[in-house]
């Protein structure tokens, strides 16, 4: 849950060190965004048709792919064309984690709590965007490249993807009495 906020933020923040360092037009990030934006809301509606259809339990794990290959894109691509779908893919998992997360929850811990657990998540994404902004200036400032910073990114993802893959067996939804 925390990839995004981090990894989207950090990327919003520095965008003109991306830029800069795949040597694009300095209004190419700022395109970039309609197809971001364009993903995000499309993504939006078919996320709560999915999680009607699937549940939120059964689609968390595939919410972050589409950031992981937006990381890829980001550290193997240097073409003009690939902040579109650099972004584009960022925008798609914007869209999953919006629905997703709080339908997960819903799912796993029932509606009893369902404020108090959704102001403890969003009180981590927040941290996780501050976290993102600093991580992202610290690996700068010692001279990491765009695509070190897309490659430690994707290394997040793909540990905590196989840590829900591991312990997602173990995350039943809880009966709570009322």
């Amino acid at each position: 849950m925390l990839a995004m906020p981090w990894l989207a933020t950090g990327i919003f923040v520095y965008q003109s060190f991306i830029s800069e360092s795949k040597m694009w037009e300095i209004y190419t990030i700022p395109k970039a965004f309609m197809v971001y934006s364009i993903t995000s809301i499309i993504t939006l509606f078919m996320s709560g048709f999915l999680v009607d259809k699937f549940t939120g339990r059964k689609l968390i794990l595939y919410m972050n792919l589409p950031l992981l290959l937006a990381m890829y894109t980001l550290f193997q691509f240097n073409h003009q064309m690939s902040a579109y779908i650099f972004l584009g893919l960022i925008g798609v998992s914007n869209g999953l984690a919006n629905i997703l997360g709080s339908s997960t929850w819903a799912e796993i811990y029932g509606v009893k709590y369902i404020g108090s657990i959704k102001a403890l998540t969003t009180a981590f994404m927040v941290f996780s965007t501050a976290f993102g902004t600093a991580v992202f200036g610290l690996l700068i400032d010692n001279n990491f490249s765009i695509e070190n910073i897309a490659f430690i990114g994707g290394a997040y993802i793909v540990i905590s993807l196989a840590l829900l893959v591991i312990f997602r067996k173990t995350i039943e939804p809880v009966k709570l009495a009322n």
